[in-house]
């Protein structure tokens, strides 16, 4: 009965995933790009680079959601698919910014522009997953040295 638990788990949370790194953002910058009636401009090409990008991270992301939430708890493969996943977040939190979605900047007709930039709160975030980057090197190895006592604990179970 625990495989089943940790499959429905895993595509539980990469649903969740799914929504909140793809379904979201494609909304809100798709909302964002196609305001009509404001004297505002885009470049098509900002549109897709920003969708591509997000998307391609996006699906990787909820991928290794499954992987690391279907796994057992405690497991050395729950551990490395946790920080193989922390890796994969910073990547989707760093195509934020090469994709151009950090920094947008809206031109407004007859009058000039203005930029919006969110780049200082990527590097924040990225400060972030660096310690939990830390934390999870720090799981594996744990879990790594503690096999036995964590076997002999899910057996008493």
């Amino acid at each position: 009965m625990g495989a089943v638990k940790n499959m429905v788990r895993g595509f539980l949370f990469t649903g969740i995933y799914v929504v909140f790194t793809i379904v979201i953002p494609l909304i809100t910058f798709t909302l964002l790009f196609n305001i009509e009636g404001l004297p505002i401009e885009w470049e098509k090409q900002d549109q897709q680079n920003i969708t591509f990008w997000l998307t391609a991270f996006g699906l990787l992301v909820s991928g290794f959601a499954f992987f690391k939430y279907s796994s057992p708890k405690q497991s050395i493969r729950k551990g490395i698919f946790a920080l193989i996943q922390v890796i994969i977040n910073c990547l989707y939190l760093w195509s934020y910014r090469f994709s151009g979605a950090a920094e947008i900047t809206f031109i407004i007709v007859d009058y000039g522009f203005f930029s919006l930039s969110l780049a200082q709160m990527i590097l924040i975030y990225m400060g972030i997953y660096f310690l939990t980057i830390i934390l999870k090197v720090y799981d594996v190895i744990d879990f790594t040295i503690n096999r036995e006592k964590i076997r002999e604990n899910r057996m008493k179970e």
